[in-house]
C-alpha cells in the first residue's frame, strides 16, 4: 500500500500525476493507467482515473509537466516574479505585465483541476463576477485567458499583507490578545499609525473591516455570494485600505465546491453551519455575514472559534456547537462588540444580520463609540434562551450558554434540538447543564454527572436514570445509600435486583427482604452490615 501523502501535499501530487500523464501522451506513447493510479492514495484513485481517461479520450487536456511555473517563466504577457500562495483550486503569483510594466496578481488554475470543464467554468466565473463589480474595496480583474493549457486570471496586485498574516504577526509580538492595541494593528499591517489614532484595538479592527462588509454587500446586491470570506482573502494595502479578494467560489448555481482530492474548497474554519452540512442546503448572503463574523472573532480573541484535527472534525464542531462567548477570552470586551460578533455568527441564518450592510453599520458604530443594533436587539439572557428554545422546537440544533459565570463555568449551558447525524455527542458543562452528556450541579442528559443528575446514565448526590449512582439513586441499575431500580445496590434498595441492609426487589438480597428473596447466613448478614454501616 502506498503511504498517504500529507494533507497539504495531496493536491500537488495529483497535479503532478495528471501533468506527467499528459506529457507521456503528447510524446506519442500510451502509458498504462495503473502505473499512475497506484501513485495516488486509494480513496482518490476513482477521481484521478476519470481525469486520466478523459485526457486519453481527447475530451480534455491539462498543462504539461514540462511547462513548470516558477519565477522567471513567462506565461503569455506575464513574467512570474514569485509565488504568493496556493489553495485547493489555484496558485497565485506576483507577476509583471510585460507590455504595461505593472505588477499583477496572476491566479492560475491547478493542472489537476483544468481537466474538468466544470472546474474551468467555476474558475472563469470569478473573473466574470469581479468584472461586474467596481468598488475600491474589491480586488479588480484586468484580464482572463489561457496559455499552453494554463488557465489564468490577471488581477490587481495589492501591495501589503493579508489579514491572516497580520493576525499571526500580532500574536508573535504579543501572545495575549487582551493586550493588543490599535498601534500594534497598524504596525503589523504596515499602514500609518494615524489611521487608527485615538481608537481602541476593537474600534480599529471594526474600522478596518467595515468597508469590506459594505463591499460584500455590493456583491450581494447583484446576486453574488462570496462563500469563502476569511482573513487570507482580506488584503490590506499599504495605504490602509482593506480589500476583499478571491471570488472563485462566488455562486449563482449549486455546484459543489470540491478540489480534485475531494476536500471542500475553502477553509473550513470560516464556513457557516449551512455550508458545513456539505449538502444541497440553500446558501445565501447570510453565509458571508457569518464568515465575516468568524474573521472578526479571530481578530479579537486571537484564536478561531472552532478547531479540529481534520477538516470534517472542524465541520462537525461548526454544525453541533456555538462558539465560546468572546467574554470567556476577553472578560472586559464591550457589550456592543460582543453582541455584533454573536449576531453575525448566529447558528440560524434568520438570527443573523439580514445583510452585510447592516453588519457594516454596526462596525461603524463600534469604531465611533456608538450603540449597535445588535446590542439593542439581543436583549437579556431570557430573550436569548427563548430564541434558542424556539429554534430547538423547529427541529434545529442549537446551543445556549449564559455569559454569567461562576468559577469558570457558565450558570446555564444547554444543548437543544436533535443532534446532527454523524456528529459526536454534545457535552454541556454548567451549574445547570442539559445535553447528550451533562456535567453540573443540576445535570440532565443521556449521561449526567452532578449533585442532582437525571439521565440514562447518571452519577450524583441524587440520581435518576437507567444507570444511576448517588446518595439517593433511582434507575434501571442504581447504586447509592438509598437506591431504587431494576438492579439496586444500596443501604435502602428497591429494584429487580436489590442489595442492601434494607432490600426490596424482584430478587432481593439483604438482612431485611421484601420480594422473591434469598436467605443468607449470619456471616453474609454481618458482611452486608459492615459494608453499608
Amino acid at each position: 500500500m502506498n503511504p498517504k501523502p500529507a494533507a497539504e501535499k495531496l493536491d500537488d501530487l495529483l497535479d503532478r500525476i495528471v501533468a506527467e500523464y499528459q506529457d507521456r501522451l503528447a510524446s506519442g506513447s500510451e502509458p498504462p493507467l495503473a502505473e499512475y493510479l497506484q501513485r495516488a492514495p486509494a480513496e482518490h484513485r476513482p477521481a484521478l482515473e476519470r481525469s486520466l481517461r478523459m485526457i486519453l479520450a481527447g475530451r480534455a487536456s491539462a498543462p504539461r509537466a514540462s511547462r513548470v511555473l516558477v519565477p522567471g517563466v513567462t506565461l503569455g504577457a506575464y513574467k512570474l516574479v514569485r509565488e504568493i500562495g496556493r489553495g485547493g483550486m489555484a496558485i497565485v503569483f506576483h507577476a509583471t505585465q510585460i507590455d504595461l510594466r505593472r505588477s499583477v496578481a496572476l491566479k492560475v488554475l491547478r493542472p489537476g483541476l483544468a481537466v474538468e470543464k466544470s472546474h474551468v467554468e467555476r474558475f472563469q466565473r470569478e473573473a466574470l463576477a469581479i468584472a461586474r463589480l467596481q468598488h475600491p474595496h474589491i480586488v479588480q480583474v484586468h484580464a482572463v485567458g489561457e496559455t499552453d493549457g494554463w488557465h489564468w486570471i490577471a488581477m490587481e496586485y495589492v501591495e501589503g499583507r493579508n489579514l491572516a498574516q497580520i493576525y499571526v504577526e500580532m500574536a508573535r509580538v504579543e501572545p495575549d490578545p487582551a493586550r493588543w492595541t490599535a498601534e500594534m494593528l497598524s504596525t503589523a499591517a504596515g499602514i500609518p499609525h494615524a489611521a487608527f489614532s485615538g481608537l481602541s484595538y476593537a474600534q480599529a479592527l471594526a474600522k478596518l473591516l467595515a468597508p469590506v462588509a459594505r463591499a460584500i454587500g455590493v456583491a450581494h446586491e447583484i446576486g453574488l455570494v462570496h462563500r469563502d470570506v476569511k482573513p487570507s482573502n482580506i488584503l490590506v494595502h499599504k495605504d490602509g485600505r482593506a480589500l476583499i479578494a478571491d471570488f472563485g467560489l462566488a455562486k449563482g448555481d449549486g455546484d459543489p465546491a470540491l478540489s480534485m482530492s475531494g476536500e471542500p474548497v475553502g477553509t473550513p474554519y470560516y464556513m457557516s453551519p449551512e455550508q458545513a452540512l456539505l449538502a444541497h442546503t440553500p446558501i445565501d448572503r447570510r453565509t458571508d455575514v457569518y464568515s465575516l463574523g468568524v474573521t472578526l472573532y479571530e481578530g479579537l480573541a486571537g484564536r478561531r472559534p472552532f478547531e479540529g484535527t481534520s477538516t470534517f472534525a472542524v465541520l462537525d464542531a461548526i454544525r453541533a456547537h456555538n462558539p465560546e462567548p468572546l467574554t470567556r477570552h476577553l472578560p472586559k470586551i464591550s457589550r456592543d462588540v460582543d453582541a455584533v460578533v454573536e449576531v453575525a455568527m448566529a447558528k440560524e441564518p434568520g438570527e443573523r444580520y439580514a445583510n452585510a450592510f447592516d453588519l457594516a453599520h454596526d462596525l461603524d458604530e463600534i469604531a465611533s463609540g456608538g450603540v449597535t443594533q445588535a446590542a439593542s436587539r439581543r436583549g437579556g439572557e431570557w430573550a436569548r434562551l427563548l430564541r434558542a428554545w424556539k429554534s430547538a422546537q423547529m427541529g434545529h440544533t442549537t446551543e445556549f450558554r449564559t455569559r454569567a459565570q461562576l468559577l469558570g463555568w457558565p450558570l446555564v449551558h444547554f444543548h437543544l434540538g436533535r443532534r446532527v447525524p454523524g456528529t459526536k455527542p454534545r457535552t454541556a458543562r454548567g451549574w445547570l447543564a442539559m445535553g447528550e452528556r451533562a456535567i453540573g450541579l443540576f445535570a440532565f442528559g443521556g449521561t449526567a454527572l452532578g449533585g442532582f443528575a437525571f439521565g440514562g446514565m447518571c452519577c450524583g448526590l441524587v440520581g435518576f436514570g437507567g444507570l444511576a449512582g448517588g446518595l439517593f439513586a433511582w434507575g434501571g441499575v442504581a447504586v447509592g445509600v438509598v437506591a431504587w431500580g431494576g438492579l439496586a445496590i444500596g443501604y435502602f434498595a428497591m429494584g429487580g435486583v436489590a442489595v442492601g441492609i434494607y432490600a426490596i426487589g424482584g430478587k432481593s438480597i439483604g438482612a431485611i427482604m421484601s420480594g422473591a428473596g434469598t436467605e443468607m447466613g449470619p456471616a453474609v448478614r454481618d458482611a452486608l452490615r459492615r459494608l453499608f454501616g
